[in-house]
């Protein structure tokens, strides 16, 4: 205990596992053994501890409520239920109950229950920090952005040493559009609190969600300066480091973490990711499984799928994947409503695209003061992110990596239905929200060839044309079971038609409809067409991008041939195609389904007439 008190853990451990070997039935120091564990993050080596407490001590709450905790965090949460049957202390711990009772729910998804749960415990405490702040998540969660960004306040005005709640606080407030407020007074903090790493914390987190890695890492480096032990900074520079693709700064990040002496549970997932980036398949497999189970939502499961699919485990690659976006699905509430409604969007606006609507839309047009941009469209993780890196290495273009401009024009349109009525003041209306919004993005826009990529921009595809009618659409197509596969494989943001991908049937259902509508508009709409075809690309680039160029009006630039050092010029990947963008052509992912036939039986029938109709084999 006084090996604790000064902060020696390890040492701490050690000595308790010797007194525990010679007083095994000692249930306080089964208790506090397990106890040191759980705080270092090794819940597996916390988990035999507190249930031997809580053998040796049946009539004390306090080992069951901490073993129930840490059986939540490796997801074992039937069991945490059946530890907790029974209880009902008094006092405090009758608040802590309920808070595990609040965090069981919360990891089930179930939101709206938990939320009920900690705002009732916070009310009858008002130092209560951690149920304030439990609280905010589940509102962030259920989609309540101002209520939860007041919790997570909460939380943090009685204990502002909560990096975890810091962070979800900044994704609340940009949630909210409240970020570049926040950004204001988190740099005034940082100018009267020069001391404090927390803050740069919470600075690199909205520079961040802004798209300013550069940003971000310039304020986590500073936190690092003011405390080179901080382990969510130290954590923080390594995530965002690895999605920069700047493997070898990643590995001096881990070996500064050795360094100072983090737990290796906590460095177990950046190291992981580091070994499979270096090709080291199993090592980061290794790595991946000695974290825990709860580390970082669905990124422990991510790397494990990522890695048994390099070793040739299709089974256990799927097996995990699903358990990946079971959880990132756990992010969110409602998150297959989210999914269905947004399928319900696509074919609603199917129906309505017909000979006949098209032909009352008004002659108006919009005045062109400025050309219009082409249109980059495909179903994610169709080829659309290194082509769009390819686009970005000739000096003329000017790429753009999935901006909302085009969502800011849909918004300022409201329902789709008003396209026919435009008049010629409205179109220019919104070509000017388009520009305005173009502008303020990117520097110098009126000088190049603008390129939009947004995949599924195909949804707005009648809006684009209405707005910009002599627009060209360049679109990207590969096998349709790859695409599948690859969304269903992909860690993306449970989001709007993100939601989609957390299941394979509702990702084959999207890709049916997404790509039913593309077709009607390309057969009502005289749309201006370029396709381009991934495995074609990945063959014979020069061949695939020449006549891509000459239809674009770009001149022939060598550079196009060269993705590696345009990814790498490139400020920031903003998909999670990050990775693969950066790396050689490969060939890999060309047929890869075929492994996963087994697992692909049950949506084959909605993804063979696609096969069919666009030429690849099923």
């Amino acid at each position: 205990m006084d090996l604790a008190r000064r902060g020696e853990i390890a040492r701490a451990i050690s000595s308790g596992e010797q007194a525990a070997a010679e007083a095994p039935d000692n249930a306080g120091l089964q208790l506090f053994l397990g106890l040191l564990y759980a705080r270092g993050l090794d819940l597996d080596a916390a988990l035999p501890h507190l249930a031997r407490a809580a053998a040796l001590a049946p009539g004390d709450p306090c080992p069951r409520l901490e073993l129930a905790r840490v059986l939540i965090g490796l997801g074992r949460l039937a069991e945490a239920e059946k530890a907790l049957e029974g209880l009902s202390p008094s006092g405090a711990q009758a608040d802590e109950l309920l808070r595990i009772r609040g965090l069981l729910l919360q990891r089930r998804g179930e939101h709206e229950e938990s939320a009920r749960i900690y705002r009732a415990v916070a009310c009858s405490d008002p130092r209560d920090f951690e149920s304030r702040g439990q609280l905010g998540i589940c509102l962030l969660a259920l989609g309540d952005h101002e209520s939860a960004i007041s919790a997570l306040n909460q939380s943090l005005t009685i204990r502002p040493n909560q990096p975890a709640i810091r962070a979800r606080l900044a994704e609340a407030q940009a949630a909210a559009g409240q970020a570049d407020e926040s950004l204001r007074s988190s740099y005034a903090a940082a100018r009267s609190l020069p001391y404090d790493p927390l803050v740069r914390i919470a600075i690199a987190r909205l520079e961040d969600l802004a798209g300013r890695p550069d940003r971000a890492e310039a304020a986590l480096r500073e936190a690092l300066a003011l405390d080179e032990r901080c382990a969510p900074a130290l954590l923080a520079l390594a995530d965002l480091l690895e999605r920069n693709n700047d493997v070898e700064a990643l590995a001096r990040s881990i070996d500064r973490m050795d360094a100072v002496g983090l737990p290796v549970a906590e460095t177990a997932i950046p190291r992981a990711r580091l070994l499979y980036r270096r090709g080291q398949y199993e090592s980061a497999l290794a790595a991946a499984l000695s974290s825990p189970e709860s580390a970082g939502g669905g990124a422990r499961a991510q790397i494990i799928g990522q890695a048994k699919d390099r070793l040739g485990d299709p089974a256990g690659a799927f097996e995990a994947f699903e358990e990946m976006n079971r959880l990132t699905g756990l992010e969110i509430s409602g998150a297959a409503k989210m999914a269905a409604d947004y399928r319900a969007e696509v074919a609603r606006r199917s129906e309505e695209i017909t000979a006949s609507s098209y032909a009352a839309w008004t002659k108006d047009r919009a005045s062109e003061e400025r050309p219009a941009p082409a249109f980059l469209f495909g179903f994610p993780r169709s080829g659309t992110t290194l082509l769009d890196t390819m686009l970005t290495g000739h000096p003329d273009a000017l790429v753009l990596e999935e901006r909302p401009i085009l969502h800011a024009v849909a918004e300022a349109l409201g329902s789709p239905d008003r396209l026919a009525a435009l008049g010629v003041r409205d179109l220019d209306r919104l070509r000017r929200i388009y520009f305005d919004r173009l502008d303020r993005e990117a520097e110098n826009a009126e000088e190049r060839l603008v390129v939009d990529k947004i995949p599924l921009g195909i949804i707005d595809t009648a809006l684009v044309h209405r707005i910009f009618p002599d627009a060209r659409f360049v679109f990207v197509e590969r096998h349709p079971c790859d695409v599948v596969l690859s969304c269903f494989m992909t860690r993306f943001d449970p989001k709007g038609g993100m939601a989609n991908m957390l299941r394979l049937e509702d990702a084959a259902k999207l890709y049916d409809l997404v790509m039913s509508h593309w077709l009607r508009c390309r057969e009502v709409f005289p749309l201006d067409v370029h396709i381009i075809r991934y495995e074609r690309m990945i063959e014979d680039v020069e061949a695939e991008l020449r006549p891509l160029a000459a239809f674009l009006g770009l001149g022939w630039h060598d550079d196009l041939l060269d993705h590696r050092r345009s990814a790498k010029a490139r400020s920031w990947i903003a998909t999670p195609s990050y990775a693969q963008v950066a790396e050689p052509l490969y060939k890999r992912a060309r047929g890869r389904w075929e492994r996963y036939r087994a697992q692909l039986e049950p949506v084959l029938p909605i993804l063979k007439p696609w096969c069919d109709l666009m030429g690849y084999e099923a």
